[in-house]
């Protein structure tokens, strides 16, 4: 961002900020009237506080949202599952994520949890092994109390496990 001074100009003030970049994506500029929009999306919210000359950048809840099941059923990113009751709960990956997307998932009740891969694409790194690509792949729980957490590291398809409890089996 350049500086954000104001100059005159024959008695007009005039900003001199001509673009803010952010982490990606290219320079935007100011519209007619010298504006500059910020929008959040999802948990993130962007507040401005007229006459103060400040922009409040805000993330609400910012964690993941869990879930306790006794069924199997297609994840959702950003949220953890519980798995509390029944047998095997087979749960499937999200066909849709972006870099970043997280996963959890922890056994309490249940038999064993096996996490499936929806697509040809799909694959998970865990520790020094990768499930099977596409389909035939997945990763399951061994004993209560076990636990995984996925980062998605490619578009809807490669997630890499950044943490786990027990031991788990890879096919």
């Amino acid at each position: 961002m350049s500086n954000a001074n104001l100059s005159r100009d024959a008695g007009t003030v005039l900003p001199d900020i001509e673009t803010l970049t952010g982490n990606s994506g290219g320079a935007v500029g100011p519209d007619g009237s010298f504006n500059i929009d910020l929008i959040g999306a999802g948990s993130v919210s962007v507040v401005g506080t007229p006459g103060s000359n400040t922009l409040t950048i805000s993330s609400s809840g910012g964690g993941i949202s869990w879930n306790v099941i006794g069924n199997g059923q297609t994840m959702v990113v950003n949220e953890g599952y519980i798995c509390t009751a029944g047998g095997t709960i087979s749960l499937a990956l999200p066909a849709t994520s972006a870099v970043g997307d997280k996963l959890e998932v922890c056994l309490d009740g249940s038999t064993e949890w096996v996490i499936t891969q929806p697509n040809a694409a799909s694959q998970i790194r865990y520790s020094g092994s990768e499930t099977t690509l596409g389909v035939g792949g997945m990763i399951t729980s061994t004993a209560a109390g076990d636990s995984i957490t996925l980062i998605c590291e490619t578009v809807s398809s490669r997630w890499i496990c950044i943490a786990s409890i027990g031991n788990l089996s890879i096919v």
